[in-house]
């Protein structure tokens, strides 16, 4: 059964049992109890998905904003003196609560999901907060308003403000009521803090990071100029230039299918390796850059990574890397060798894609507990 047809299941039967109620005289039930459910981060190496669960620890059914976008992780870095958050970019999180994503939960009942933390973290060139020491504490939902400090009386007192609008959970709908009560809202869940392991270092040192080092002192710099807001993935392009900082001239073989492409993905990192032709260039294919000289072409990413790498809405973080291999010795040219990767990403936002973003992130129902008899 889908998440949406389980919801209107549950809600047909509510009110099936409210009129049921009403025939036989018996009073609708009064406000069922605040919800009570739990939030649990599991981290299981850097080689393997994190978990993520959410359980009714309660004694009453709840309504569960069962939406993997309301994740955020707040991280305290070892060489941080404050903790940052770590969330999908604003255009992603959701305003309100997606009705697609309502879920309720009977006690005993959870949802989890396997995610890959660093989308939610994304470093572009190195990890420096998903490193080993790093605490982190998850959180789910909408921030809750802080408290306020006003005067009285000549005095400062604390107060706390009434918490409106949308809710990570709600208590179930009582029998014979249509709609939940608010002012049991749940803004958001906080889960426990946990320590990141010492294997987590690979993480601090992506190859996107080795590749920049190797080639800081290249006479070629490679940029990202502009990504496309696209309405599906076959019309995604990037633009990319390469470009002479040198104060001499550079002789370059390029060819846009010697560019390979790391996109950071709502499930993870894909590598666009569209595999260069493996005939011998001749003379022709050389450019001559002068000081500042650059070459810019515009890439369909369909043509150059695997089907589905853009196929869900949302946004991407395009990074790229060019291998020169080609030293034209047999032409008697001096040609550029080496790898160049870009110093920022460029941002590819898919507005309605051919894969459902809620279809395939959302957080599936499990059994974590048996009911008490």
């Amino acid at each position: 059964m889908t998440l949406r047809a389980s919801l209107w299941c549950t809600a047909a039967l509510l009110a099936a049992g409210a009129a049921a109620a009403e025939e036989k005289g018996e009073p609708a039930e009064g406000p069922p109890s605040a919800p009570n459910l739990t939030l649990r981060v599991s981290e299981r190496g850097p080689n393997r998905p994190w978990s993520l669960s959410i359980a009714n620890a309660g004694s009453s059914a709840a309504v569960l904003a069962a939406d993997p976008r309301l994740l955020r992780l707040e991280i305290l870095a070892p060489s941080k003196k404050k903790p940052e958050t770590c969330a999908l970019p604003a255009e992603l999180f959701p305003a309100r609560a997606d009705k697609r994503t309502l879920l309720v939960l009977e006690p005993g009942e959870g949802v989890e999901q396997h995610f890959d933390p660093r989308l939610y973290c994304f470093a572009a060139g190195g990890q420096w907060q998903l490193v080993p020491g790093a605490m982190v504490t998850p959180h789910f939902g909408w921030p809750e308003k802080k408290k306020t400090t006003v005067w009285r009386g000549g005095k400062k007192v604390e107060q706390s403000p009434k918490q409106v609008a949308p809710f990570a959970v709600l208590p179930a709908p009582a029998k014979g009521s249509a709609s939940s009560d608010d002012d049991a809202g749940v803004k958001e869940l906080t889960g426990s803090t946990f320590a990141l392991k010492s294997d987590y270092q690979e993480w601090s040192r992506t190859r996107i990071e080795a590749d920049r080092r190797a080639s800081e002192e290249s006479p070629l710099v490679l940029e990202m100029v502009q990504g496309s807001d696209a309405h599906a993935e076959r019309t995604a392009t990037v633009k990319l230039t390469v470009k002479n900082r040198s104060k001499h001239a550079e002789t370059v073989y390029f060819r846009r299918e010697l560019v390979k492409f790391e996109v950071m993905r709502p499930d993870g990192l894909v590598t666009c390796d569209p595999q260069p032709d493996t005939r011998s260039p001749d003379r022709q294919a050389f450019t001559r850059l002068g000081p500042g000289g650059a070459i810019s072409v515009v890439s369909r990413l369909i043509e150059l990574c695997p089907t589905g790498t853009f196929g869900s809405p949302g946004l991407y973080l395009v990074h790229a890397r060019y291998d020169a291999t080609e030293a034209g010795t047999e032409w008697n040219i001096d040609a550029f060798v080496g790898r160049v990767v870009s110093r920022s990403p460029a941002t590819v936002r898919i507005r309605t894609g051919d894969q459902p973003f809620l279809q395939k992130r959302s957080l599936h129902v499990v059994k974590v507990s048996q009911k008490k008899p």
